[in-house]
Protein backbone atom coordinates (compact mmCIF):
# COMPACT_ATOMS: atom_id res chain seq x y z
CA UNK A 1 0.00 0.00 0.00
CA UNK A 2 3.01 2.32 1.01
CA UNK A 3 4.42 1.59 -2.55
CA UNK A 4 1.04 2.33 -4.31
CA UNK A 5 0.62 5.69 -2.20
CA UNK A 6 3.99 6.60 -3.19
CA UNK A 7 3.71 6.49 -6.96
CA UNK A 8 0.29 7.83 -7.18
CA UNK A 9 1.72 10.82 -5.49
CA UNK A 10 4.70 11.18 -7.82
CA UNK A 11 2.26 10.33 -10.64
CA UNK A 12 0.13 13.35 -9.09
CA UNK A 13 3.05 15.72 -9.14
CA UNK A 14 3.79 14.56 -12.44
CA UNK A 15 0.57 14.99 -13.94
CA UNK A 16 0.14 18.61 -11.90
CA UNK A 17 3.53 20.20 -13.79
CA UNK A 18 2.93 23.03 -15.78
CA UNK A 19 4.93 21.56 -18.82
CA UNK A 20 2.64 18.52 -18.77
CA UNK A 21 -0.41 20.38 -18.83
CA UNK A 22 1.08 22.74 -21.80
CA UNK A 23 1.82 20.03 -23.80
CA UNK A 24 -1.24 18.38 -23.35
CA UNK A 25 -3.03 21.50 -24.05
CA UNK A 26 -0.93 22.02 -27.09
CA UNK A 27 -1.45 18.75 -28.76
CA UNK A 28 -5.35 18.71 -28.35
CA UNK A 29 -5.50 22.51 -30.07
CA UNK A 30 -2.69 21.18 -32.40
CA UNK A 31 -4.98 18.55 -33.46
CA UNK A 32 -7.99 20.63 -33.77
CA UNK A 33 -6.57 23.06 -36.05
CA UNK A 34 -4.80 20.49 -38.05
CA UNK A 35 -8.35 19.33 -39.15
CA UNK A 36 -9.64 22.78 -39.63
CA UNK A 37 -6.57 23.76 -42.20
CA UNK A 38 -7.02 19.78 -43.98
CA UNK A 39 -10.67 20.93 -44.02
CA UNK A 40 -10.04 24.50 -45.82
CA UNK A 41 -7.73 23.20 -47.84
CA UNK A 42 -9.79 19.88 -49.42
CA UNK A 43 -13.34 21.15 -49.02
CA UNK A 44 -13.07 24.62 -49.98
CA UNK A 45 -9.75 25.69 -51.66
CA UNK A 46 -8.75 22.85 -53.74
CA UNK A 47 -12.65 21.72 -55.52
CA UNK A 48 -12.23 25.79 -56.71
CA UNK A 49 -8.53 24.70 -58.58
CA UNK A 50 -10.43 20.85 -59.34
CA UNK A 51 -13.17 23.03 -61.42
CA UNK A 52 -10.41 24.70 -63.67
CA UNK A 53 -8.54 20.82 -64.47
CA UNK A 54 -12.00 19.76 -66.22
CA UNK A 55 -13.13 16.13 -65.29
CA UNK A 56 -11.71 14.20 -62.40
CA UNK A 57 -9.76 16.39 -59.82
CA UNK A 58 -5.69 17.54 -60.44
CA UNK A 59 -4.27 14.07 -59.01
CA UNK A 60 -5.72 12.32 -62.29
CA UNK A 61 -3.95 14.24 -64.49
CA UNK A 62 -0.50 11.76 -65.87
CA UNK A 63 1.06 11.33 -68.65
CA UNK A 64 1.10 7.07 -69.94
CA UNK A 65 4.85 6.45 -71.12
CA UNK A 66 3.75 2.62 -71.65
CA UNK A 67 -0.12 1.45 -71.68
CA UNK A 68 -1.58 -2.00 -70.58
CA UNK A 69 -5.19 -2.43 -71.66
CA UNK A 70 -7.63 -4.54 -70.07
CA UNK A 71 -9.81 -7.06 -72.26
CA UNK A 72 -12.56 -4.73 -72.46
CA UNK A 73 -9.93 -1.63 -73.54
CA UNK A 74 -9.51 0.31 -70.23
CA UNK A 75 -6.57 1.12 -69.30
CA UNK A 76 -4.79 -0.69 -66.61
CA UNK A 77 -2.92 1.88 -64.33
CA UNK A 78 -1.25 -0.53 -62.27
CA UNK A 79 0.53 -2.65 -64.77
CA UNK A 80 1.02 0.96 -66.82
CA UNK A 81 4.17 2.70 -66.93
CA UNK A 82 2.56 6.16 -65.75
CA UNK A 83 4.29 9.44 -64.71
CA UNK A 84 1.69 10.75 -62.22
CA UNK A 85 2.94 14.63 -62.19
CA UNK A 86 -0.81 15.72 -61.30
CA UNK A 87 -0.23 13.98 -57.83
CA UNK A 88 3.19 15.78 -57.37
CA UNK A 89 1.95 19.20 -58.56
CA UNK A 90 -1.03 18.11 -56.02
CA UNK A 91 1.43 17.52 -53.10
CA UNK A 92 2.93 20.84 -53.84
CA UNK A 93 -0.18 23.09 -53.99
CA UNK A 94 -1.02 21.41 -50.78
CA UNK A 95 1.43 22.41 -48.53
CA UNK A 96 1.83 25.74 -50.38
CA UNK A 97 -1.89 26.21 -49.50
CA UNK A 98 -1.69 24.81 -45.93
CA UNK A 99 1.52 26.92 -45.30
CA UNK A 100 -0.56 30.21 -46.46
CA UNK A 101 -3.18 28.96 -44.45
CA UNK A 102 -1.55 28.80 -41.19
CA UNK A 103 0.52 32.14 -41.84
CA UNK A 104 -2.68 33.66 -42.41
CA UNK A 105 -3.66 32.27 -38.84
CA UNK A 106 -0.64 33.52 -37.11
CA UNK A 107 -0.20 36.80 -38.61
CA UNK A 108 -4.06 36.96 -37.09
CA UNK A 109 -3.03 35.97 -33.85
CA UNK A 110 0.12 37.66 -33.26
CA UNK A 111 -1.63 41.03 -34.62
CA UNK A 112 -4.02 40.80 -32.09
CA UNK A 113 -1.58 40.03 -29.42
CA UNK A 114 0.72 42.82 -29.96
CA UNK A 115 -3.10 45.24 -30.15
CA UNK A 116 -3.33 43.64 -26.99
CA UNK A 117 0.24 44.29 -25.23
CA UNK A 118 -0.23 47.88 -26.55
CA UNK A 119 -3.57 48.49 -24.98
CA UNK A 120 -1.96 47.06 -21.75
CA UNK A 121 0.76 49.45 -21.69
CA UNK A 122 -1.18 52.40 -22.98
CA UNK A 123 -3.65 50.89 -19.75
CA UNK A 124 -0.47 50.82 -17.27
CA UNK A 125 0.93 53.65 -18.31
CA UNK A 126 -2.78 55.97 -17.52
CA UNK A 127 -3.03 54.55 -14.80
CA UNK A 128 0.67 55.60 -13.31
CA UNK A 129 0.00 59.05 -15.03
CA UNK A 130 -3.32 59.45 -13.34
CA UNK A 131 -1.50 58.12 -9.51
CA UNK A 132 1.87 60.65 -10.02
CA UNK A 133 -0.34 63.41 -11.23
CA UNK A 134 -2.31 62.94 -7.55
CA UNK A 135 0.67 62.91 -5.45
CA UNK A 136 1.85 65.88 -7.67
CA UNK A 137 -1.34 67.62 -6.85
CA UNK A 138 -1.18 66.51 -3.09
CA UNK A 139 2.23 68.96 -3.26
CA UNK A 140 0.53 71.76 -4.27
CA UNK A 141 0.98 71.71 -7.87
CA UNK A 142 -1.78 72.53 -10.63
CA UNK A 143 -3.28 69.60 -12.25
CA UNK A 144 -1.78 71.09 -15.78
CA UNK A 145 1.68 71.16 -14.16
CA UNK A 146 1.50 68.14 -12.45
CA UNK A 147 0.12 66.19 -14.69
CA UNK A 148 3.13 67.88 -17.69
CA UNK A 149 5.54 66.27 -15.19
CA UNK A 150 4.23 63.44 -14.38
CA UNK A 151 4.21 62.52 -18.14
CA UNK A 152 8.18 64.14 -18.51
CA UNK A 153 9.06 61.71 -15.43
CA UNK A 154 7.08 58.89 -17.18
CA UNK A 155 8.89 59.13 -20.86
CA UNK A 156 12.46 59.62 -19.21
CA UNK A 157 12.10 56.38 -17.34
CA UNK A 158 10.66 54.21 -20.63
CA UNK A 159 13.22 55.92 -22.79
CA UNK A 160 16.44 55.81 -21.54
CA UNK A 161 19.12 58.39 -22.41
CA UNK A 162 21.40 58.23 -25.12
CA UNK A 163 24.83 58.61 -24.32
CA UNK A 164 26.56 61.76 -24.62
CA UNK A 165 28.65 62.68 -27.42
CA UNK A 166 32.14 63.79 -27.18
CA UNK A 167 32.29 67.42 -27.98
CA UNK A 168 34.74 68.77 -30.89
CA UNK A 169 37.42 70.17 -27.83
CA UNK A 170 37.32 66.07 -26.80
CA UNK A 171 37.69 65.36 -29.56
CA UNK A 172 40.89 67.76 -30.81
CA UNK A 173 42.41 66.94 -27.17
CA UNK A 174 41.99 63.35 -27.79
CA UNK A 175 43.97 63.34 -31.33
CA UNK A 176 46.66 66.08 -29.75
CA UNK A 177 46.85 63.35 -26.99
CA UNK A 178 47.41 60.51 -29.68
CA UNK A 179 49.59 62.76 -31.63
CA UNK A 180 51.90 63.70 -29.10
CA UNK A 181 52.22 59.90 -28.17
CA UNK A 182 53.24 58.47 -31.31
CA UNK A 183 56.21 61.40 -31.52
CA UNK A 184 57.56 60.46 -28.48
CA UNK A 185 57.28 56.63 -28.92
CA UNK A 186 58.77 58.05 -32.62
CA UNK A 187 61.59 59.73 -30.62
CA UNK A 188 62.62 56.80 -28.17
CA UNK A 189 62.76 54.33 -31.18
CA UNK A 190 65.24 56.63 -32.94
CA UNK A 191 67.27 57.26 -29.42
CA UNK A 192 67.74 53.38 -28.68
CA UNK A 193 68.65 52.62 -32.65
CA UNK A 194 71.49 55.66 -32.29
CA UNK A 195 72.88 53.91 -29.33
CA UNK A 196 72.94 50.70 -30.62
CA UNK A 197 75.10 52.11 -33.75
CA UNK A 198 77.41 54.14 -31.02
CA UNK A 199 78.00 50.50 -29.20
CA UNK A 200 78.15 48.68 -32.30
CA UNK A 201 81.19 51.22 -33.47
CA UNK A 202 83.16 51.33 -30.48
Amino acid sequence: MKTLGKLWGEFKKFISRGNVLDLAVGVVIGAAFTAIVTSLTNDIIMPLINSAVGEGDLSSLCTVLKAVYLEDGTLDMANSLVINWGNFIQAILDFILIAIVIFAIVKVINTVRDAGNKLNTLAKRERELKKRTKKFVKQGMSESDAKARAAAEIAAEVAPAAPAKPTVEQLLAEIRDLLAANSQSGTESDSADGAGKDGSAK
